[in-house]
């Protein structure tokens, strides 16, 4: 089992509607079949950094789907939308589940 978490630090001002977005991209991965990520939001560091986490059985599987998440227009479209609202491109860690 593996995690992926990803990291989003908002442009100032754009954290209302980078959260929306980020919900709204984690119902269409949902809705594509993909595990639902989990959304967090930080307390303290970055002002309205956003964190995803996404289960996935392996990294295969993980490496597998980014060719039908590419594929999937509900997705893209929202991701489109997320970009710009970024300070810099968003952080993309794997972790590994050991217990």
């Amino acid at each position: 089992m593996i995690v992926v978490r990803r990291t989003y630090v908002p442009n100032p001002g754009t954290g209302g509607t980078l959260l929306r977005l980020v919900k709204q991209a984690s119902a269409e991965m949902e809705n594509a079949g993909f595990a639902r990520p989990r959304i967090l939001r930080t307390a303290f560091g970055d002002h309205g950094t956003l964190i995803t986490e996404q289960p996935w059985d392996s990294l295969a599987d993980y490496d597998d789907s980014r060719d039908r998440v590419r594929a999937t227009p509900g997705i893209t479209q929202v991701f489109d939308q997320i970009y710009p609202l970024l300070a810099a491109t968003h952080n993309t860690e794997v972790l590994i589940e050991v217990e």
